[in-house]
This record gives C-alpha cells, structure tokens and sequence, in this order.
C-alpha cells in the first residue's frame, strides 16, 4: 500500500510541476491541459536528461537532476509570468481539476488492482520489458548497453523504456513494484486524458468518460461471443479475443488487454505521448495557423511543440510515425474555410505539417544516428481478404456512431436532392454486398466510408464536428491501409501482416474511442420520436458496448476464482515462490552488486525461463534471447556465435581452455543454477568450483571471477 500511494503522490506531484507548461499549452477549452501534465513532465525531462548523458559530458544521475532543475525552473518562470491568469483559471475551474484527478486516480487503481490479481512479471515477453528497464536503471552513460548482447548498444526503441527508468531511479520503490506500478501508471493517464479529450470534443464530461471507457475499459465483442458460446463467464479464451481476424494470423489487441496483459513494450509506453499529441491537436480553443496572414511566434510555439511530442512518439514506438503524421496533416488543417481541396493555404499548412516531421527527427538525432533499423524489406502491397465478421466483431461497436453520423451529416449536406441522395447510398451499400457475397466486403466497406467520411469533414464548417469527422477519417484509413499494404517483416508468408494490423489497428482503436464521445453525443441530441434511426443507433451502440464489459468482466472473475497466489503487485514474488534458489542467488545480485559487471547464464528460447538473471538483475549477459536479439540485429551471426560461446564455456573440461572467450566477453559472474544444471549436464561445471564464491543459495551458486 505504501507504494502505492508513494507513486501516486510522486505523480501528482510531477502534474503540479508541469501546471504552468500545460497552462500555456493548452486552452480554457481543453481544460489547460491539466490531464496531460503528468506525461509532459516525464517526457520533457526524459529528453533533457536523455540529451545531456550522450558525449560522455554527464553521467546518468547527473544528467537527472540537471534536467529536473531546468524543468523545475522553466515552470517556475512560467508561473511566475502567467501569475494572475493562472491563479485566476485555477480559481474558477477548481472543479475541473479534481475531476481530471478523480478519473487518473480511479483508473490508476483499477488497472493496479487488475495487476495485482496477475502480478508476476514472467510470460510472453515481459523477461525483455523487464531486462531493458532494470539495465536503464543502471547505466550511466547513452547510449545504454543491451542486457541480453553484452557490450553492444540497445538496437531497440528505447527512448519509452528510458521515461520509465528515470522515474524508477528517482523513486525508493523496488523494481519489482515498480514494474506493476508503471503499467497501472500508464493506464490509468491513458483513460484519464481520453476523457479529457472526450470532453474538451464534446464539451461535457460525461461525454469524456464516454471516450476514457471506450479507450481503456470497453473490447472487441469475441469476449461476449465466448459467452454465448460456453454459457459461463469463467475460464474465456482470454489470447483468443486478440486474434480474431485471420484465424490468429494477425494481432488484434485492444487497450484493455494491452494493460491487463502487462507486457511494457512500446506500443502501450508511448500510448499517453499519443494522447498528448492528439490532445494538441484538437484543442477546441487552438488557434489557426497562419490566422494572421503570416507565420507568427504562436505558430512557431506550436510547431515546436508538436514536434518536440510526435518525434517523441515516434522514437518510442517507430510504429507512430505514418498514423501520427497523418493526423497532424488532417488536423493542422480543421480550421481551412471552404475551398479548393488544393489551395494556397491549404499547402502552407502541409509544409507546415512536412516542418513538424522534420524537426522532430532532429529533436531526438541521436537516437536515429545509433539505431540500426532492421532490415525488414521495406513496404510490400498486397490486396487481403479480410473476413467481414471477424473484423466487426473487433470494430463494430467504434465504427457504429461515426458511421452513423458521417452518413447523415453528408445526406443533409448533398445538394443534389433526396432521392439522388438515397439511390447513391443505396449503390455503395450494394457494392458492399456483392463485394460481401465475393468474399471481400472489407475492403470496400472502408473505401465507401473513407468517401463519405471525408466528403461529410470537407463540406461542413463547423469546426467542432470537422475535428471528429477527421479523427473518424485517419481511423478509417488506418484501417483501409490494413487491406493494402504492409511492412515486410521476418515472420513468414502465412502472418505476412501480423504485425502491421497489430500496431495500425490499436491506432485506429483509439482515433475511434476518442471520436465517439462527439458522435455519441449527436445520437443522443438527435434521439426522439421523429429522429428514431438516431435513437436505434444509440440503443444498439450501448448494446455492443455493453458487450464489450464481458472480457473484462471474465477475466476479472476469472483470475480471482482460478489462481490461488498471492494478490500482490510484487511482479518477482512467483519466482521467490517457484524458484526460491534462482531467487536468492537474483537478489543479493540485485542489492549488492553495483554498475554493469557482465555475467554468464544458459541462453535458450525466448517466451521462457532462459535469460531470468538478467532479466531480473539489469547485469548483462552474453546472450540472452538469442531469437529476439537475431531479429533486432537483421540476424546477425554474432548472435548464434555467442550462444555456441555460452555452450563451449558451460561444457568445456577446464577453465584454460575458455579463459580466452571469458575474456573475450568480460565475463565477471559465472551461474549455474537449474537451468545450467539442465541444459549443460556433465563434468563441465565442476570447473567452475575453483572460483571464488560470490553467493550461494541453494543449489544455485554464482562464481566471481574478479
């Protein structure tokens, strides 16, 4: 408990601090960004603190405190130059505050109650999560050491990892809190900003929590069809419900799941940054770029800004880059009068736009200048056949309202008379058909709705339903890319895709979420008796969403009828528990032995046990998964050279003959522990009894080389 409320202290605490910066960000209309100042100051002094640790000219902690000194200090100047203003909004918006801070506190809870009841940090790639950020809390000079590479440099994203770290070291909280803290951390600001958007969209709360519940609680409908299929609500195919399209060939997670499931990857790190820059975006009060005729310093301010936010994202998590500069092209552009689709202004906000990309790569140079993008063979293009049920079971419930919307503002739009109106519609609605009965009706049922959505953003001047509209459209796309393109990645013909869906569908999850709280709203406007499609749209959207609380209503009940461990958010208490010998050899390595000394364990197959004391220490290793680090090295053969060294140093007769790859490798502690005992069996290991004893535990014994 005392951790607990100790993290949530500290970022209340870092909201505070970044009051001011959000104040001037952001409009009375959005709230000044109260609900995004928490992330704002993690990030911003992230970047600081990330910058002076490259060129050897600070160490890590020296750089940390630097950078909370700059952004203490900034802030206090700003506070101190919007004094009267400040104090004045904080006076008459009081209420707004607390509910900004009721909504992060209560989602923060959640999701730490959700982890407590699943705490152990172990299975699918947690080992990887927990590896990178343990070694980020060690290190002292950028860029950092790869964990499971001893020697070599991270070749991975993680610049989101690195945020996380920071706040660990800055924190008296173990790690194995920590860990668990952080997802719940990240959770519950995700939810928390979603309905602030919602609401600064859709101008009331309640309309907010609509898009926080949409985005973070609500899923895809396989939990409610699992139900209908099992008749009860325990034991669900919890991995089934994100792989519905393609019959597992592909990723279809959801925020929830993304959560609940714990795994601290990029994809869910860079989830508040995301929101952040969407945030920026469709402030309601943000002024238009060159309103003036000209380029003013308010332009420039928040050009930077966005670029100093969506390069961020972006170095985070790479996958941010085309749906993020989409949407800042879409939506620099919300405010444009009626006119050409290709104008004069039009153009200059897309160089505007085309500046933002360019500067937020030089913002975070030295992670591009070190990252050596793996070699994934570029973009491929290839029609997919998606199954028309399966996708709508995953975006049924988001795309209703927008759908709904878009095509009854466009048909009150059309000029072109009623009766045209209807036949058109009815054509697209057709061709959906044909399409549907062909096999394909995925495709152009995204086509069609890009269309209208785009033709329904273009023709309005109502900039508040402009801004949905437009949120709707990037989702759309997002979508519509899905069936055509895709990156070329390493994992086969068959799951050609996998990956691209992956990141592109949890995108457009939350482009959709957010967009709902508008067009929710409009439905129930539009509800009444002569208005009755708006209100059988707004009963069946409350149908599907309600259908989308039984997975996690499931595997709530489930977790806590059918796991009798402890609830805790201790994520190494598994281990304390199944693996007590590794456990106490881990944890005097991790209380005891400071810096980044190189240690040797048993390399083997990623998703397992294999690699548990770096994992679980930060100290690097020779090889840890050696399948991950291939894939993040373009298969290099330095990996699998590296594990044939791990097994000639396990299995070798006598210290002489590997001295020369111990040194080779700086290797300082040697372990042998279940896993080496196993896998490299025989008199090998009685070599190493000739070393010192650095601690015993059991049958678990860690040698110092010195």
């Amino acid at each position: 408990m005392a951790n607990l409320v100790g993290w949530w202290l500290v970022l209340e605490v870092a909201g505070l601090i970044s009051l001011p910066l959000a104040f001037v960000l952001f409009s009375e209309r959005a709230d000044r960004g109260y609900a995004f100042a928490k992330i704002l100051t993690l990030l911003s002094v992230t970047w600081v603190a990330w910058l002076a640790a490259h060129g050897g000219f600070l160490g890590v902690d020296a750089a940390l405190g630097l950078a909370l000194f700059v952004f203490i200090a900034g802030n206090a100047f700003l506070a101190w130059r919007h004094a009267a203003d400040l104090g004045s909004w904080i006076a008459s918006r009081w209420r707004s505050l607390l509910v900004v801070d009721a909504l992060w506190t209560a989602g923060f809870l959640f999701f730490a109650w959700q982890r407590s009841l699943a705490p152990e940090i172990f299975g699918a790639e947690k080992y990887m999560d927990f590896a990178f950020l343990n070694a980020l809390t060690r290190v002292d000079s950028m860029p950092p050491e790869d964990p499971w590479m001893a020697g070599e440099a991270f070749n991975y994203y993680y610049l989101g990892y690195l945020m996380m770290a920071y706040l660990w070291r800055l924190l008296p909280i173990d790690a194995a809190y920590a860990y668990n803290l952080s997802v719940a951390m990240l959770a519950g600001l995700a939810f928390s900003q979603a309905a602030s958007i919602g609401r600064a969209l859709a101008g009331r709360w309640r309309w907010g929590i609509v898009a926080g519940l949409l985005t973070m609680l609500v899923t895809n409908l396989d939990g409610f069809l699992q139900w209908w299929e099992k008749g009860t609500l325990y034991g669900l195919d919890y991995w089934r419900s994100t792989r519905v399209v393609g019959d597992g060939d592909t990723i279809n997670e959801f925020p929830f799941f993304t959560a609940v499931h714990g795994d601290l990857h990029p994809h869910f790190i860079v989830l508040p940054v995301t929101l952040l820059l969407l945030a920026l975006l469709v402030d309601p009060g943000r002024k238009r770029l060159f309103a003036s005729g000209g380029f003013t310093w308010p332009d420039a301010a928040l050009l930077a800004t966005l670029a100093f936010v969506f390069g961020a994202a972006f170095t985070i998590s790479l996958w941010e880059l085309p749906v993020g500069g989409m949407m800042i092209f879409l939506l620099l552009q919300r405010e444009l009068p009626l006119g050409a689709v290709v104008s004069g202004p039009r153009l200059r906000v897309a160089g505007a736009a085309i500046a933002v990309l360019v500067v937020a790569y030089l913002a975070y140079l030295p992670f591009h200048l070190h990252y050596d993008t793996p070699d994934y063979g570029g973009v491929g293009v290839k029609l997919a056949a998606t199954n028309f049920f399966e996708f709508l079971t995953v975006f049924a419930t988001l795309l209703l309202p927008g759908t709904l919307i878009a095509s009854a503002r466009l048909r009150a739009q059309t000029a072109i008379g009623n009766d045209l109106a209807t036949a058109l519609a009815l054509g697209g609605v057709l061709l959906v058909l044909v399409a549907f009965l062909m096999g394909n009706a995925v495709l152009p049922l995204l086509a069609l709705l890009a269309a209208v959505t785009f033709a329904a953003a273009y023709r309005t001047d109502d900039v508040e339903a402009r801004t949905a509209l437009l949120l709707f459209l990037g989702a759309v796309i997002a979508l519509l890319m899905c069936e055509i393109v895709y990156l070329k990645d390493p994992y086969g013909d068959r799951l050609y895709r996998m990956n691209t869906v992956f990141k592109l569908y949890l995108q457009a999850w939350i482009l959709l979420a957010l967009a709902s709280a508008w067009f929710v709203r409009e439905l129930w406007q539009a509800r009444g008796a002569l208005r009755a499609p708006a209100l059988g749209g707004l009963v069946l959207f409350t149908a599907l969403a309600a259908a989308g609380l039984v997975y996690p209503l499931s595997m709530s009940v489930t977790r806590l009828a059918f796991r009798p461990i402890p609830r805790t958010l201790d994520g190494m208490e598994y281990l304390q528990r199944e693996h007590p010998d590794d456990f106490g050899a881990i944890t005097w390595l991790r209380n005891e032995v400071d810096g980044m000394p190189v240690l040797l364990e048993a390399s083997g197959n990623p998703y397992s046990y294999y690699a548990r004391f770096s994992s679980n220490t930060g100290l690097p290793t020779v090889m840890g998964w050696a399948n991950h680090e291939g894939l993040w090295r373009s298969h290099d053969a330095a990996v699998g050279a590296r594990q044939a060294d791990v097994r000639r140093i396990y299995e070798a007769a006598s210290l002489t003959e590997v001295e020369e790859l111990l040194d080779r490798h700086a290797v300082r502690f040697i372990v042998v522990g279940e896993l080496e005992r196993r896998d490299h069996a025989g008199a090998g290991l009685a070599k190493f009894e000739s070393l010192p004893v650095a601690v015993r535990s059991g049958a678990t014994v860690v040698y110092d080389r010195g």
